[in-house]
């Protein structure tokens, strides 16, 4: 006897749904070894089975009240079957029948009772049992009410010609097995399909491009600066950014003929690759330009403006593309080479779409190479701060500095922080530099105040990731009294990004900042897109004028008309003002004549190492 035998299921079924039934007691126990005796027999001939069995079907469809409370408690339906499929008797049990097309069973051919597809699984079974007395399985779908549901089908026999059949609703263990499969092959944040299942079409697409000589497209897409508003705004915020990019990427692509959508109306060969990285297959494409087209209604539509958390947010994104076969004629390969055209995109300002190329691959492995370096760069000593100079109009004398980051690398040499700082915002690494500028700038500061330089303030530059972190304020506290550096000698430079991506957080940093002592500055003033109120809102105590309205001032005369105002206002709201990029007498003359407070450029000094820059300190 095995457990798939009535006996064994009807057990079971008792005992799981009924547990106060005494399945041991003498009229259970009779009436399931006349099922275990029916079933053991079926290894004989038919004439001696049908001769041995002492419990007909009709007898088990009809036992005792006891019987019926069974049948009505567990949730298969039992069916009483000739072998024509004619319905002599049943048992609809607790279970839902929505495949039934009628109530009035008994004498009924399946044919009046199931559609016709049902019917025609139940004939096959039905000769399968009889022919072979083996219990068979199968399953059918019904569509009802807008719903499907699934059913399971168990056939045995009870005699030469006829069977029963165990009917159980399988619904929602269906649904759940179609979640789960939906779950490992979807981002359950946006619905997309993810790396895994796009693997799987593109290789299936490369297939089909091969046989039939046509050429595929392959984007692979970052959004730009994501981490950063992710960070600042929160994880919800980021959540509801990627769901709402998802959807323009739908909508940029469903545009085309070649971009199939699948049931739930997303583009199936748009995928969520990672993160904030997006992949598209284009297949069957005509030529580049549609290639092109489709690029730029997507970088257009991801541009658009949107809403997070009340705040109005722009997001951009930076797209690499391959061909196939040019670029490659694996799907790895053809991925590897998207992705290097990616940042190629990147390191071409952003916010556009670049088309892969050989030279790329160098470039990839190098900013790989570039970033693992960097993580050893703090414990090798390989960075150092220069300072630069700022200088009084007035005086002449060196008033202040700014700590700039270097890098020496052994082997690269110099690396510009142009190069390296974002990638230590892309990757995190900022927060720990930052700290490490942070401690030295104020190591010496104190070094050189205990030498006797009367310097106002060292300026230390501030990430908008740093100023994310709620614990900043109190870092930077125990930073100066580690160092004993005074509060009032120290100036924080902010950029106006930092603060507008999300004003309040930093409004509620910048006041705490600010009751240690600490001066803050407002850095590339005028290259922004803040509007004036900030300078209101925020407690600045310095503005600097960004070296891209000096370096014609003398000549023209909107930029001149700029900087004077700039001056006034700050002037006028109690700040001071800082040049940046001061690089000739020109200029210096005209700031003096216009009343700025302090300069920085070349025209006084280049950054300068520390030991240098105390040489400097001494000639002034």
């Amino acid at each position: 006897m095995t457990d798939s035998d009535l006996y064994h299921v009807l057990k079971q079924q008792i005992q799981q749904y009924l547990p106060s039934v005494d399945v041991s007691g003498a009229p259970w126990k009779a009436f399931l070894a006349s099922v275990n005796e029916t079933y053991q027999k079926f290894d004989v001939d038919q004439r001696t089975l049908e001769q041995s069995l002492t419990l007909s079907a009709e007898e088990l469809l009809q036992a005792n009240e006891e019987m019926n409370a069974v049948f009505a408690a567990i949730p298969d339906q039992l069916f009483h079957l000739d072998s024509s499929g004619r319905v002599i008797n049943y048992k609809l049990g607790q279970s839902s029948h929505h495949y039934l097309k009628s109530e009035k069973l008994i004498n009924q051919h399946l044919n009046d009772v199931l559609d016709i597809e049902v019917v025609d699984k139940f004939q096959v079974s039905i000769k399968q049992v009889l022919e072979q007395l083996s219990i068979k399985h199968f399953e059918f779908i019904i569509y009802h009410d807008k719903k499907l549901y699934y059913y399971e089908v168990r056939m045995m026999p009870v005699k030469s010609r006829e069977v029963i059949a165990l009917i159980r609703d399988v619904t929602e263990r269906k649904l759940a097995e179609e979640q789960i499969a939906f779950l490992a092959y979807h981002d359950s944040l946006t619905a997309l399909p993810n790396n895994r299942l796009f693997k799987d079409r593109l290789e299936h697409a490369i297939s089909q491009a091969e046989r039939s000589n046509k050429i595929l497209a392959i984007m692979f897409l970052d959004l730009d600066r994501f981490k950063l508003i992710n960070d600042t705004m929160g994880h919800s915020a980021g959540d509801e950014l990627l769901k709402i990019t998802s959807q323009r990427l739908i909508e940029a692509v469903r545009k085309t003929d070649s971009v199939a959508i699948n049931a739930n109306g997303n583009s199936s060969s748009i995928a969520r690759f990672g993160g904030d990285e997006f992949t598209i297959l284009l297949d069957d494409v005509e030529n580049i330009q549609a290639i092109i087209r489709i690029a730029e209604r997507i970088v257009e539509n991801v541009s658009q403006p949107m809403m997070l958390e009340r705040q109005e947010v722009h997001i951009s994104t930076s797209i690499g593309i391959a061909i196939y076969p040019d670029d490659g004629k694996q799907a790895d390969e053809i991925l590897k080479h998207a992705d290097s055209a990616m940042y190629h995109a990147k390191a071409q300002g952003r916010n556009n779409f670049q088309f892969f190329a050989d030279s790329m691959n160098q470039s990839s492995v190098e900013l790989l190479a570039l970033e693992n370096n960097l993580h050893k760069a703090i414990d090798n000593n390989e960075l150092c701060l220069y300072y630069q100079p700022q200088v009084s109009v007035v005086t002449g004398q060196v008033v202040g500095m700014e700590a700039l980051i270097r890098w020496q690398h052994p082997e690269r040499g110099f690396v510009s922080p142009g190069v390296f700082i974002p990638v230590a915002e892309e990757t995190g690494l900022i927060m720990q530099i930052g700290e490490w500028v942070f401690r030295e700038a104020c190591s010496q500061g104190v070094e050189w105040l205990r030498s006797g330089y009367q310097l106002e303030k060292i300026s230390v530059n501030l990430s908008a990731r740093q100023l994310k972190d709620e614990g900043l304020p109190v870092l930077i506290a125990l930073i100066l009294e580690e160092t004993g550096m005074p509060a009032d000698k120290l100036c924080i430079e902010l950029t106006e990004t930092a603060l507008i991506l999300d004003p309040e957080i930093a409004l509620a940093r910048l006041k705490k900042i600010k009751e240690l002592g600490i001066a803050l500055s407002l850095d590339d003033f005028g290259t922004g897109y803040s509007s004036l109120s900030y300078l209101k809102r925020f407690p600045i105590d310095t503005l600097k004028i960004d070296q891209a309205f000096i370096r014609d001032v003398k000549v023209d005369h909107e930029d001149a008309a700029l900087v004077k105002a700039i001056i006034s206002m700050a002037h006028g709201l109690g700040m001071d003002v800082i040049a940046e990029g001061v690089e000739v007498q020109e200029q210096l003359e005209f700031l003096g004549a216009n009343a700025c407070d302090t300069i920085q450029g070349y025209l006084f000094s280049r950054p300068l190492p520390a030991k240098e820059m105390e040489d400097l300190l001494i000639k002034r």
